[in-house]
């Protein structure tokens, strides 16, 4: 991971945690968090990037159900 001047090892790899959940990605999540680990990454580290991926993965998921919602209560019932 030279290609980065301005991000450490350790944010790479918390970063790529993230970006495993954001998109679904199992073998890529079980890869980078043995890599966390394997540098020192710590437990809690790697449990704020999860909560960080499962945010981001969260975002369009409740947009789309709240202009369902939006489109459903612009039409009255019968």
């Amino acid at each position: 991971m030279n290609k980065f001047k301005h991000l450490d090892a350790k944010t790479i790899e918390l970063a790529a945690i993230a970006a495993s959940i954001a998109g679904g990605c199992q073998p890529c999540l079980d890869y980078h968090f043995k890599e966390a680990i394997k540098i020192g990454c710590t437990i809690d580290q790697i449990t704020e990037a999860v909560e960080l991926g499962k945010m981001i993965r969260q975002r369009p998921i409740t947009d789309i159900y709240d202009q369902a919602e939006k489109l459903i209560t612009q039409f009255p019932k019968e």
